[in-house]
């Protein structure tokens, strides 16, 4: 395409965005979301933790983003018309690494500064639209001549999903590894890395690569419970405990980490019962719920699992930079939509000793038997839409949607739908031995990853992020000030 005169001589309209991103986009300007995290803990070689190493430290961070961006367009294009109903990718000139790359050296206890910077992070927003700058970012903390690093990479959905930011951390660290500085240095200006000048092929919307339809049974279905008056919609499985309340802004952030020897067990367990984590935490939330709330408030659930479709898209094209749709850092996830009647609700109340006030007490051999056939049924949703590709999804409904403002703003106005939401990301590749000769001891690798989503007002009230490292598994769990207190 030519170039935009009306954003100057050096920017080029790549293409509009998709549904997802226009999605995303609005929420952010409404200030519905702000910021998404996947933080990894790098175990640093060697030759690069002394004190003394860590300019050549800093100079081979640099060097392994800057091959990141070039592997990845959708880290090198910029926004237009980012307010109005159809938005666009720009091409632009050239980054400022120093707008996508902070070290922080910390003084008093790493742990605490890491995890403080995360949940600030979270609700930080991005420079204002009309700065063109890709919505990412990395900071990295640095305590002393310590063997690790954190790289915490925060960005704007837009830009792309949680899967995205996986492919991020693993091909950073497989430059790391390879550490080749001469290729790196190609169009580096100190800290201002010139992009090619040919329109940089940005990976096609979901919605461009594979057929989306929709039965007209399916969309009579949806299209109802968008026009019926409230009044009128008794689904009892609704978060009406928790009100959607757009201010103010605050997302209330909680982790917690297991050794690589409990996840084991945890894993072995939940393929014993026919299930995966995504669907114990469906399970162990279903449970939780049912047990703080009480029946008249939340006689039922819903909750909902975002997936990755990437599995389901074509093969890329030949030329593609990132080189298979699988390591794509785009916008490639839809949901899937899970309810828990009245019914099963009340029996699960009805085992729990003394009824909701049972916490702390372990579970009994009827509950747990509840416990894993929950989990099992929502994982096997889940495998049924994953294998039915994307007949019938949401994203293929959003397809009719002309004004997504207006849309997410009228959503805020309506009863929540779920109760809490899981976005699993899975293993991070972390062991370091992608394209790399080095031995173990000089390798780069990853022993800790944590994800995390800011508050997102219309959609659910609490929502789970599981991630894993080689080494540990981490869930982090994310509600907002908008919410009450359960």
């Amino acid at each position: 395409m030519a170039p935009n005169s009306k954003h100057g001589a050096d920017t080029t309209v790549l293409r509009k965005f998709g549904i997802n991103e226009a999605y995303q986009l609005a929420m952010y300007i409404l200030d519905q979301y702000r910021g998404t995290i996947l933080s990894c803990r790098y175990e640093i070689p060697p030759r690069l933790a002394p004190a003394e190493s860590q300019a050549r430290l800093e100079e081979a961070v640099k060097f392994a983003v800057v091959g990141t961006i070039m592997r990845h367009p959708m880290l090198q294009v910029g926004m237009t018309d980012a307010t109005s109903k159809s938005p666009s990718w720009i091409q632009l000139p050239s980054l400022d690494l120093t707008q996508h790359i902070k070290w922080v050296q910390v003084d008093g206890d790493f742990e605490e500064t890491v995890q403080e910077a995360f949940r600030t992070q979270l609700d930080d927003r991005f420079p204002d639209f009309s700065v063109q700058l890709p919505n990412w970012r990395v900071t990295v903390f640095r305590q002393g001549n310590a063997p690790f690093m954190e790289v915490v990479l925060t960005w704007n959905h837009p830009q792309f999903d949680g899967a995205g930011a996986k492919v991020f951390h693993e091909d950073f660290l497989e430059l790391l590894n390879a550490d080749n500085g001469a290729c790196a240095r190609t169009g580096l200006d100190g800290n201002i890395l010139r992009l090619p000048q040919a329109p940089p092929m940005l990976p096609i919307p979901i919605e461009g690569l594979k057929k989306m339809p929709v039965d007209l049974r399916y969309l009579s279905k949806v299209f109802w419970e968008e026009i019926r008056p409230s009044v009128l919609n008794r689904d009892k499985s609704l978060a009406t405990w928790c009100p959607i309340r757009t201010s103010p802004y605050k997302t209330q952030f909680r982790s917690f980490s297991i050794n690589h020897e409990s996840l084991h067990a945890v894993l072995t367990l939940c393929r014993q019962n026919g299930t995966t984590i995504t669907g114990l935490i469906h399970g162990l939330a279903l449970l939780a719920f049912s047990l703080h709330l009480h029946s008249k408030a939340a006689p039922a659930f819903q909750s909902s699992t975002v997936m990755d479709h990437r599995r389901n898209l074509p093969p890329a094209q030949p030329d593609a930079p990132w080189g298979s749709s699988d390591r794509a850092v785009s916008n490639y996830v839809t949901q899937a939509v899970h309810k828990y009647d009245t019914g099963l609700v009340a029996r699960i109340r009805s085992k729990m000793p003394g009824g909701v006030t049972g916490e702390g007490k372990l579970l009994s051999a009827d509950l747990i038997s509840e416990l894993w056939d929950a989990s099992a049924q929502t994982r096997s949703e889940i495998s049924s839409r994953l294998e039915s590709g994307l007949r019938n999804d949401l994203v293929g409904i959003f397809k009719f949607v002309t004004d997504w403002q207006k849309t997410m703003g009228d959503m805020a106005k309506r009863k929540r739908q779920f109760s809490w939401l899981v976005t699993n990301i899975g293993v991070m590749n972390g062991g370091g031995d992608i394209g790399s000769d080095l031995d173990a001891v000089q390798r780069w690798s990853i022993s800790r990853a944590q994800f995390g989503l800011s508050a997102e007002i219309p959609a659910a009230a609490i929502e789970f992020s599981p991630s894993a490292s080689p080494a540990a598994g981490c869930v982090s769990v994310r509600t907002g000030r908008t919410a009450p207190s359960m």
